[in-house]
């Protein structure tokens, strides 16, 4: 039996041990008669809060996804400043975040669990950091300072489909040149994020700092962002 504890230092110890499990020895490491003992719970006490793994899963994933998106709110409040430069100072906060807790960004942006599904609430949450970006997207616009890309490639039928649905979404109201390139952008982003979280990019960069900011800055001008 645990000592008596609040019900919020037994939820956070259940998700750390969750975490180190998930970590050490996969999903396996989430059943109930293998992490309740961990977490110095019975099993009868560990689904009080949690009565299955799903549930687990979907409060980790919620943690994740909004500390992530609370870096980047973090990384975004800098007055004063570009739009590109704020652009730089969000991805930068997101890498940052991600490199700090390696395990978290694998649960929201690695490999899919095993029959596990994130619910539709964590929609939302999930997408905080990327209406940060979103948000310095329609700064621009609305100021007439977002630019143009001429020689943008002509989308094809299933890319318009694409930029519809976003359209009618979280990027409602931009214009479909600039959702395609966000969306672009977005997927970039989490690239340069995982290969910072998993080492890859000192293969080929001395700096790898520099190089995460210059990419930044590339795709903000991409997005088109003025500086």
């Amino acid at each position: 039996m645990e000592p008596e504890t609040a019900p919020t230092e037994t939820v956070e110890r259940i998700k750390q041990t969750a975490h180190r499990h998930l970590v050490e020895q996969g999903p396996a490491g989430l059943e109930a008669d293998t992490l309740a003992p961990s977490a110095g719970l019975t099993v009868e006490q560990l689904r009080t809060h949690f009565p299955d793994r799903a549930d687990l899963l979907t409060a980790m994933v919620l943690d994740a996804y909004n500390a992530m998106g609370d870096s980047a709110e973090n990384g975004a409040r800098r007055s004063g400043e570009s739009p590109l430069d704020r652009w730089i100072a969000v991805c930068r906060a997101i890498r940052v975040w991600a490199q700090a807790n390696s395990e978290r960004y694998a649960l929201i942006w690695g490999p899919p669990i095993a029959e596990y599904s994130a619910p539709p609430e964590t929609m939302i949450a999930g997408a905080r950091a990327a209406q940060v970006l979103i948000g310095l997207l329609r700064e621009a616009a609305e100021s007439g300072q977002l630019r143009d890309h001429p020689q943008d490639p002509p989308m094809s039928e299933g890319m318009s489909r694409n930029v519809a649905a976003l359209g009618e979404g979280m990027l409602s109201g931009l214009p479909p040149a600039v959702i395609a390139r966000m969306l672009v952008a977005w997927t970039q982003l989490l690239g340069m994020v995982s290969f910072a979280v998993y080492g890859h990019v000192q293969g080929f960069a001395a700096d790898p700092d520099a190089f995460f900011d210059h990419a930044a800055a590339a795709m903000g001008h991409y997005v088109g962002l003025p500086r």
